[in-house]
C-alpha cells in the first residue's frame, strides 16, 4: 500500500504531509513510518480511544501525531499529499460513507493520493459516490490474494478539479486502471 508514497518520498525534496485514517493497531502505520523522512509529517486519525493509546505508546516519529477524533470532525487546516484509509466502508451506511469521502477530498491536495483497501467483493461498491471517484481517479487497483480474506487495494490520484461535489457533464467514459494481481501481502 505504501508503494506510491515511497516513490513520492524519493522524487520530492519538500516535506510531505501524510494522513492515515483508521490506523487501528498500526499495521499500516509501521509500513508508512519505514519510508518517511524526518521532515515529513504523519497524522493518524483514530476514533477508538484504546487504539489511540496503543498507537501513542508503540510508534514514534519526530512529526507524527495521533488524533482521537471522528474523521468527519477532523480539521487540520492544511491539506495532505497522501491519505491512507483502513476504514471498513462496506459496513458503513452509504450516506455516512459519502460524507467520509467528501471529507477526504477536502483534506487531499490537488494532485495528491488516496490509498485504501477493501475486502474483495468483486467490484461491488456499496457507496455510489465512492464508485464514481474510483472510476474517475483510480491509477492502480491491486488484488492481494494471499490476504485472508482477499483484499483489493485502490490508489486514486485526485485531480485539479475544485467542483468534485457538483454533478458532472456527461463525457466519454474513461477506462479504469486495469487490476493487477499480487500474491504477497
Amino acid at each position: 500500500m505504501v508503494r506510491f508514497l515511497a516513490e513520492q518520498v524519493q522524487k520530492t525534496k519538500r516535506p510531505l504531509r501524510i494522513l492515515e485514517l483508521g490506523p487501528g493497531t498500526g499495521t499500516l502505520t509501521k509500513a508508512i513510518l519505514k519510508v518517511l523522512r524526518p521532515e515529513d509529517s504523519l497524522d493518524l486519525v483514530e476514533i477508538n480511544p484504546h487504539f489511540c493509546r496503543m498507537l501513542r505508546r508503540e510508534f514514534s516519529h519526530p512529526n507524527m501525531q495521533v488524533h482521537y477524533t471522528d474523521l468527519l470532525e477532523f480539521s487540520p487546516g492544511k491539506p495532505y499529499d497522501y491519505i491512507f484509509s483502513s476504514i471498513p466502508y462496506e459496513s458503513i451506511p452509504e450516506e455516512v460513507s459519502k460524507g467520509m469521502w467528501e471529507q477526504k477530498l477536502k483534506l487531499c491536495k490537488p494532485g495528491g493520493f488516496i490509498s485504501y483497501y477493501k475486502y474483495v467483493n468483486f467490484n461491488h461498491f456499496r457507496c455510489k459516490y465512492e464508485k464514481e471517484l474510483v472510476s474517475r481517479f483510480s491509477i492502480d487497483r491491486t488484488f492481494v490474494l494471499r490476504n485472508f480474506p482477499p483484499a483489493q487495494l485502490f490508489t486514486l490520484r485526485i485531480g485539479q478539479e475544485t467542483a468534485l461535489l457538483q454533478p458532472q457533464k456527461p463525457r466519454r467514459k474513461k477506462q479504469p486502471a486495469k487490476p493487477r494481481f499480487m500474491l504477497t501481502a
